[in-house]
Formats: structure tokens, C-alpha cells, sequence
């Protein structure tokens, strides 16, 4: 082999092992515009008894549901496509039911090729499991904040979640649309839900959501 041709080949490795390793596999970004919030606002459900909040599918930029794990690679997505129904009780703040049904396949990390393997079988597995549902049993306000107690399905299996929320509470945003703002965010043992320990890729999920809900009148 002639020494042209060695380095050749020499280059075309140090290309691949560049892109591999240095490469950029997408940073996707934050759409959200949040609405600016007066801190005096009460932020209980004693104004909207008897009401239902839904997420605006027709404004992306008012809700979002994020995710990170950490691994070789550092992974950061979004589920841009989710729906959030939020039933507070006639009488009593404390039998609001929140319900949350994302579609795994709208899954966006900025990089097609990573997006395809997350929903494939060693991951979300999104032909056979293509969303994932969560219904609370039970929302109850500690202190500032509150705590939601519920199912999550996901991958056929069903678990306990519990996890804490802040409610902002009513506004109007900058279109002049009414809307009932709540933030937070979780952890999740993703091998607790059907997904296969990889070396590479840690165990733990972190999950953030802000949402801006608009009041339902069905």
C-alpha cells in the first residue's frame, strides 16, 4: 500500500472518529414564551372550581414537556405532541384530576437518526407502545406547593408517580387568552418501566414541564 493511500484511509479514520466523538448530535431548543406572572396572584384552585384546562395544541409555544439523561452522550428532548386535561372538582380543590397522554413518536432531540433509535425496542419501543399515559388519584397542596399522586402506563407497565408542581395561577398572557399556569418537574428510573440497562446511557430521567392552560368549554 502506497503511502498516498495510507493516508488517506489515516484521514477518512480521523473523520469518522472526529464526527463520532465531537460531533454535534443536536441541541434542540426551547420554543416556550412564557407569560409573564403577577407574584400576588392567588394561586389555589378555589377560583376555578368546576372547571376543566386543556393544553392549547394551536399555540406550541405555551406548554412543553422536556426530558434529560445523562450518559456517553447527554441526551436532551422534547414530546411535542402531549395532551393535558386538568378537571378541578365542583366543590373541593383537592379532587382536581390531572390527566396527561403523551405521543412517544413526536419525540425531538434534534437529531433524526438518535430520534429513530430512542423509539426503537431497546428504548421506547413506539410501534408496539406508542404513548405514554399518566392520570393522578390525588392532588394536595403543601405549602407552596403541590403534589401529585398517580399511574403512570408506560411500555405496558403500570407504576406509582409521585411528584410536586407549582401553580402560578390565573392570568391573562400576552394574546389577552385566560390561562391557568403550572410548572415542575421529576425523576424517573426508566429500567422500572420497561427499558433495558445500557452502560452508556444512564438509568435516571429527568423530566420538566411548563404549561399554559386554557379553559375548556365542552
Amino acid at each position: 500500500m502506497n503511502n498516498k493511500r495510507k493516508i488517506l484511509i489515516l484521514g477518512i479514520i480521523l473523520l469518522i472518529t472526529g464526527f463520532i466523538v465531537l460531533g454535534d448530535w443536536g441541541k434542540p431548543e426551547s420554543n416556550l414564551d412564557k407569560t409573564e406572572v403577577n407574584e400576588n396572584i392567588k394561586a389555589d384552585f378555589s377560583s376555578i372550581l368546576g372547571t376543566t384546562w386543556t393544553n392549547n395544541k394551536d399555540d406550541l409555544s405555551s406548554s412543553e414537556i422536556s426530558f434529560y439523561v445523562e450518559g456517553l452522550k447527554d441526551t436532551k428532548g422534547f414530546f411535542e405532541d402531549f395532551d393535558i386535561i386538568f378537571k378541578v372538582s365542583d366543590n373541593n380543590p383537592e379532587k382536581a384530576k390531572l390527566k396527561v397522554l403523551i405521543n412517544v413518536n413526536s419525540i425531538n432531540t434534534d437529531n433524526k437518526i438518535r430520534d429513530k433509535a430512542i423509539m426503537e425496542e431497546d428504548f421506547f419501543n413506539s410501534e408496539k407502545y406508542p404513548t405514554i399515559e399518566f392520570y393522578s388519584k390525588k392532588i394536595k397542596k403543601m405549602d407552596s406547593t403541590f403534589i401529585s399522586k398517580g399511574i403512570i402506563n408506560m411500555m405496558g407497565k403500570r407504576k406509582e408517580l409521585t411528584f410536586s408542581f407549582n401553580h402560578s395561577g390565573i392570568t391573562n398572557n400576552k394574546k389577552g387568552i385566560k390561562v391557568a399556569i403550572f410548572e415542575g418537574s421529576l425523576e424517573i428510573d426508566r429500567t422500572s418501566l420497561g427499558m433495558d440497562h445500557v452502560a452508556t446511557v444512564g438509568d435516571m430521567v429527568a423530566i420538566e414541564f411548563y404549561c399554559e392552560l386554557i379553559e375548556s368549554k365542552k
